[in-house]
């Protein structure tokens, strides 16, 4: 195995409780980092608290779940729940982390929010605003959080990795999720230039069609025929060339958009 030097780093994964994120967390766990799983929990929110919120309660069941995996495994993780529209957790994760592990030197932008239907017809001001809230705002504001902190700290290697879409340049009919996603992608390029002389990359892995789930038996027959390798992605094929944009060896890789997508939407 190829030592890629993330052993006893601390890495922050947002919506790392289920599919690509959770497949992230537990990767870079198994490699050796100390790993703080985000999940969403409308909760945490001072103007929201509602104990019998189902969604947030089933997402903090998921985050336990991956939590646990991971130290039953002998790795190491914690969980944090917040809602990353709201600024206090921007700041909150990262204190959370440096509490429990120390300073984060690994930021997984992975958490979206995506809702349908998000055609030029059906949309309004309020879809819009929500998908580029979490999905550009949050993100970006993440990596600021991720800067002052590496910059505090004194780190001198740095890996951010921003979760698009291949679609993110011509999502139709989900054009404020794909619109959301191609603006990050365009933040990941501008931050690749200034981050880069702290020792920081910026990169964006842009997934084609992953089963996390979501794809049926007669939606996959449909978008098979569009995917050169003939098969749906998963999760692990995200993980793994993950771990090749964090890896010590790939410090001269960054401000790059790379589609991890069997060949889908090239």
């Amino acid at each position: 195995m190829v030592d890629i030097g993330i052993a006893n780093k601390v890495a922050l994964v947002t919506g790392a409780n289920t599919g690509i994120g959770a497949e992230i967390a537990g990767t870079l766990a198994k490699q050796g980092a100390s790993v703080v799983i985000h999940y969403l929990d409308h909760r945490n929110l001072e103007a929201d608290k509602n104990p019998e919120d189902e969604h947030a309660d089933l997402g903090e069941r998921k985050a336990v779940d991956i939590q646990n995996k991971i130290q039953k495994e002998g790795g190491r993780a914690e969980i944090y729940g917040g809602d990353l529209a709201n600024l206090k957790t921007i700041s909150g994760v990262f204190d959370y982390a440096e509490k429990v592990f120390g300073a984060v030197s690994i930021l997984v932008n992975n958490a979206a929010h995506c809702e349908l239907s998000d055609t030029i017809l059906e949309t309004d001001a309020s879809t819009i605003d929500r998908h580029f809230s979490i999905n550009t705002k949050a993100a970006v504001l993440l990596i600021q959080e991720f800067a002052k902190r590496y910059i505090k700290t004194n780190l001198k290697s740095g890996r951010i990795v921003n979760i698009s879409t291949d679609n993110a340049q011509r999502f139709a009919p989900q054009i404020s999720y794909g619109a959301s996603k191609a603006a990050m992608e365009a933040y990941t390029r501008s931050l690749a230039i200034e981050l880069g002389p702290k020792g920081i990359t910026v990169n964006a892995i842009a997934p084609g069609p992953i089963q996390t789930g979501w794809i049926n038996e007669e939606l996959e027959k449909k978008v098979l025929p569009a995917i050169p390798v003939s098969r749906l992605g998963y999760p692990k094929d995200i993980a793994y060339f993950l771990l090749l944009l964090i890896a010590e060896q790939a410090a001269f890789v960054t401000g790059q958009i790379i589609k991890v997508s069997g060949g889908h939407a090239i």
